[in-house]
């Protein structure tokens, strides 16, 4: 083998080298873009969950207050029912408001029921959610 033939097969080595050098930093940082991207996801979907869990549990306290009587609907009901297990295990430090407003309205005068639900992630209160029912009292039809 020449010397010309020996610089010619070195330099295609060292090039090769670069090339794979390359080639793995590109594929490094597709792969931290990768896990960055899926941990993301992770997060996102689990305050999905959350918010829908959230939302399901006020829909079931809003859905006993109108199945309530109209002398026992108050702030204390409320706000002094345990959360269902799936709330104490998925929202960590859930905290529940509710407020009871008289709507006047004539003859047809009702109370404005509304409830918010907020959690801690990561240390933070997350943005509640809130859900809002008018509560009539029940009057007898007369025939």
């Amino acid at each position: 083998m020449s010397a010309t033939e020996r610089h010619s097969s070195a330099t295609r080595l060292g090039f090769t080298v670069i090339e794979v050098s390359l080639a793995l930093t590109v594929l490094l940082a597709a792969s931290i873009l990768l896990t960055q991207f899926l941990v993301a996801s992770s997060q996102q979907r689990k305050l999905a969950d959350q918010r829908r869990l959230a939302l399901e549990e006020l829909s079931n306290r809003l859905e006993r207050v109108m199945a309530a009587k109209w002398e026992d609907v108050n702030v204390a009901a409320i706000e002094g029912q345990e959360f269902s297990p799936a709330v104490q295990e998925n929202l960590p430090a859930a905290k529940l408001l509710a407020s009871i407003t008289d709507e006047p309205g004539g003859s047809t005068s009702g109370k404005r029921v509304r409830l918010e639900i907020s959690w801690e992630q990561h240390g933070q209160r997350v943005s509640p959610i809130r859900l809002t029912g008018w509560k009539f009292p029940h009057r007898e039809v007369l025939p």
